[in-house]
């Protein structure tokens, strides 16, 4: 939590910083909700919402800082004679990206590129019927991060932004991971 906060410190104040060089500033925000259901005793949904501020410095360049909440619950047995095993699962991302765009700004359809790094925390809480719940050590780190997408800009000023963003996530053991999110949102330009 310590070095979330950290992060989130250097975010506020590059975030205060940039908006006298900045051309243009965009906000935006999304969300989503997944459920996946196998049978009667295994299932998964997941839900997250993300913010984002963004920082033109030129037509076709910014720099995004957005902020994510995850959280999950898996349902497992394996057999009917099993003990059900539910997992909960919470997440927070932190990040900041460079973006380009290959369009300008007063086209419909903005696709753009993206790259950075991100400062994820995830937490586990595994409860199993009739035994206690226990939780897993929370995995905090700061990884690269990279992603494409596009905006469609209804307006000057709004718009809808798909993208899709990956994050290499360290697992344990030296192992790692990529973890991914197909996001679609709302974007206003101030």
């Amino acid at each position: 939590m310590k070095c979330f906060l950290a992060v989130f410190l250097l975010f506020l104040t590059v975030a205060l910083a940039l908006p006298a060089q900045a051309t243009d500033i965009e906000l935006g925000a999304s969300y989503g909700h997944k459920t996946t259901t196998f049978d009667a005793n295994n299932s998964y949904d997941s839900e997250s919402a993300t913010a984002s501020l963004s920082f033109y410095f030129w037509e076709r360049v910014a720099v995004e800082l957005s902020y994510t909440q995850a959280s999950g619950v898996r349902q497992e047995k394996v057999t009917p004679s099993d003990p059900q095993r539910t997992t909960y699962e919470k997440s927070e991302i932190g990040g900041a990206d460079l973006i380009y765009v290959f369009a300008d700004r007063k086209d419909f359809f903005q696709p753009y590129i993206k790259g950075g790094a991100a400062y994820i925390s995830r937490q586990q809480k595994v409860k199993i019927e009739g035994w206690d719940t226990f939780t897993l050590d929370p995995e905090n780190a700061i990884v690269p991060s990279y992603g494409a997408g596009f905006k469609l800009a209804f307006t000057d000023s709004f718009g809808l932004k798909v993208g899709y963003e990956a994050w290499r996530t360290p697992i344990g053991n030296g192992q790692e991971t990529e973890d991914s999110s197909l996001r679609v949102g709302l974007t206003w330009m101030l």
